[in-house]
């Protein structure tokens, strides 16, 4: 069996949009096979290696927004 992790990466305020791109790339490059971002609002983005997706491929029924 395979392990392939999904990646959550949650932004403060302080966070950089270069910066948290950065951070997906490097992620997707050591192997993870989606990186979810989560912005101080509960909205989620959800990437893989070949870039943004509409919705998780490894949980399609994940919310695009939590209740933080």
């Amino acid at each position: 069996m395979t392990w392939q992790e999904v990646c959550v990466e949650v932004t403060s305020l302080s966070n950089t949009d270069t910066e948290i791109e950065a951070k997906r790339r490097l992620y997707l490059e050591a192997g993870a096979a989606e990186v979810w971002v989560c912005d101080a609002d509960g909205r989620l983005w959800f990437f893989d290696a070949s870039g943004a997706l509409s919705r998780s491929r490894r949980c399609p029924r994940f919310p695009k927004r939590v209740r933080l």
